[in-house]
């Protein structure tokens, strides 16, 4: 707004400097320049005063906004409790250590799932036939970027560290090859999965998966996904076997 006023007042300054000089009538023209920019100058004075009072309600209005809305962001931080120390008299508790490796359940297969495939499902006959046995880390790590790195950054070389994220991701290969499209299987976030562990860093992960079937018609299933990190202390070498998968219709 400021700018605006600026260019008002050199807009009337010249304008009424120019006026004077063309009617200077006898005087000359040093005289008429002199007149001109003293006239000129106070003109444009009184223009800018009027320009000024004319926009600055405007922008009292927008600093009075920025400053409504920076209080209303601050105001809640501000209004936030601040802890409240606890006592040195207050026991607290410390946090439960993680179960050893020996105290997790041994897992045990089932049999395995082999049967036909009618146009209506999205599996391929005898699926359980066709899985792969095992996949490596670090073909998986290429195929699904960071996010998996990120994981085994965290997990480190801990022999009893909590892997079952790191066996959702895992299991998502081994699903997509039972399905007849692969491309066209979506499996549930890991927020909706569920997952046990078991020993030996194995994990059985449930959730569920769509895929579209040979008529064309995407169709859900519930799955229970069990896997095994081998050789987990060499990034280079670890890999996950897949030890059993069922894929049932989630509405039968």
């Amino acid at each position: 707004m400021e700018f605006l006023c600026l260019l008002a007042f050199l807009a009337a300054w010249g304008f009424m400097w120019r006026w004077v000089v063309k009617n200077r009538g006898n005087w000359n023209l040093f005289v008429g320049n002199v007149l001109g920019a003293g006239a000129g100058f106070i003109v444009g004075i009184v223009v800018f005063s009027i320009t000024l009072s004319l926009f600055a309600p405007e922008s009292k209005t927008a600093k009075k906004q920025i400053q409504e809305t920076v209080t209303q962001e601050v105001a809640p931080v501000a209004a936030k409790p601040e802890p409240v120390p606890t006592p040195a008299a207050v026991a607290v508790a410390p946090p439960a250590p993680a179960p050893a490796p020996e105290e997790f359940p041994s897992f045990v297969a089932g049999k395995p799932q082999n049967e036909p495939s009618p146009p209506e499902s999205a599996l391929l006959p005898n699926f359980s036939e066709r899985l792969p046995a095992s996949l490596a880390e670090k073909d998986f790590k290429d195929t699904v970027g960071n996010d998996f790195a990120v994981l085994r950054r965290l997990a480190g070389n801990n022999p009893n560290a909590d892997k079952s994220l790191m066996a959702f991701m895992i299991c998502e290969p081994f699903i997509k090859s039972a399905m007849r499209f692969s491309a066209s299987t979506v499996i549930s976030s890991a927020r909706d999965a569920s997952s046990q562990r078991f020993k030996d860093q194995t994990y059985t992960v449930s959730s569920t998966a769509t895929a579209r079937n040979m008529l064309g018609d995407d169709v859900s299933y519930r799955f229970d996904c069990s896997v095994q990190q081998v050789d987990g202390n060499d990034a280079g070498k670890a890999a996950w076997r897949l030890l059993d998968l069922k894929l049932k219709k989630s509405d039968s």
